[in-house]
């Protein structure tokens, strides 16, 4: 396994800053992990559940909690995780824990499961009472610093799936092309570049001219790699332009996951906003069989076929037409 020290994983960002990521795009290569493990001293690593599987990656110091969660860097080429760059809501440095043992200068607390030996600072500790220890950088107890009668919060060592078992995970997958298809222009050929709506706006309706309007957006396979025994929701997010109206955003699955030659097909259920307004942000849920479309590949695409006029943004302006996917795999 490779090891990344605190410099190598502070190096990942400067580079991907100096690549021209922006902020909005960081959440696509970071996703969220059960910690199941924390090894500080001399591996630096952490054991957690990400995207469907339990594996042990090097990891920054932080007050890591078992059983809760911590932000783990995706590679940007295969998405696969590389690194646990710290907590999601990390412990804080002083701690409650419960003693199971006393010595000479020195007291036996649980941490996470994990039982420590630890000195003692001042007072008297007792056997099934409490005491309040100091954490250092990894949230390991290194000092008992007083006494307590109040019973330390129950915390059970988190234990990782079984091989075999089915986990729960969650996904965020974005566009890989979007674009409007114009009835008798092409694609790209109605208000590129205006209304905030970046290069490739989803448009759809008919006004001001515009002749039909027919939006797109593909994911390419990138649903059915997620390897879904089933999926248990996707929602999404839409900007409208602030163009001065109002519009329902209104998609339907396409087969196409790259941009077809001509109008973007589609058939089946349908998922709407609601009316966004102007300049504003909207979201929809998938319907059961528009999931399981995705899941199988019947469907990597969207089509937005509303009838109401309107234009909202699309590729390289997220979190508009980015899939937040729930979805069940093998462990």
């Amino acid at each position: 396994m490779t090891h990344y020290s605190k410099l190598t994983l502070r190096g990942l960002a400067v580079s991907r800053a100096r690549l021209g990521a922006d902020h909005a795009s960081d959440g696509e290569f970071i996703a969220t992990g059960t910690v199941y493990a924390v090894n500080p001293y001399p591996a630096a690593t952490v054991q957690v559940g990400v995207r469907g599987g339990v594996v042990t990656l090097p990891a920054k110091a932080d007050r890591y909690v078992p059983g809760g969660l911590a932000l783990v860097l995706l590679d940007p080429i295969k998405a696969r995780p590389i690194a646990v760059i710290g907590a999601v809501n990390p412990a804080a440095p002083t701690l409650l824990l419960g003693v199971t043992a006393t010595g000479t200068g020195t007291v036996t607390v649980v941490n996470g499961g994990v039982s420590l030996t630890i000195p003692t600072a001042s007072g008297t500790y007792t056997v099934n009472q409490s005491a309040w220890v100091q954490t250092d950088e990894w949230g390991v107890p290194f000092l008992a610093v007083g006494p307590s009668t109040t019973p330390a919060p129950f915390a059970p060592a988190a234990t990782a799936p079984a091989t075999g078992t089915t986990v729960t995970a969650t996904a965020s997958i974005g566009p890989q092309v979007t674009g409007t298809w114009r009835s008798g222009s092409g694609w790209e050929q109605w208000n590129v570049g205006r209304y905030g709506l970046g290069n490739y706006p989803v448009y759809q309706g008919n006004a001001y001219g515009s002749g039909t309007l027919t939006g797109y957006a593909g994911y390419g396979s990138q649903v059915v790699n997620l390897g879904a025994l089933s999926i248990l929701g996707i929602t999404m997010t839409a900007y409208k332009g602030a163009d001065g109206n109002s519009a329902a955003l209104v998609v339907q699955g396409t087969a196409s996951g790259t941009r077809p030659g001509s109008a973007p097909s589609s058939s089946g259920d349908t998922a709407t906003t609601g009316t966004v307004g102007s300049g504003g942000t909207g979201s929809l849920a998938f319907t059961a069989n528009m999931c399981e479309a995705f899941r199988t590949g019947a469907a990597e695409g969207l089509a937005a076929i509303g009838s109401q006029y309107g234009g909202f943004a699309g590729f390289g302006v997220p979190p508009s037409f980015v899939l937040q996917i729930t979805y069940t795999k093998n462990a």
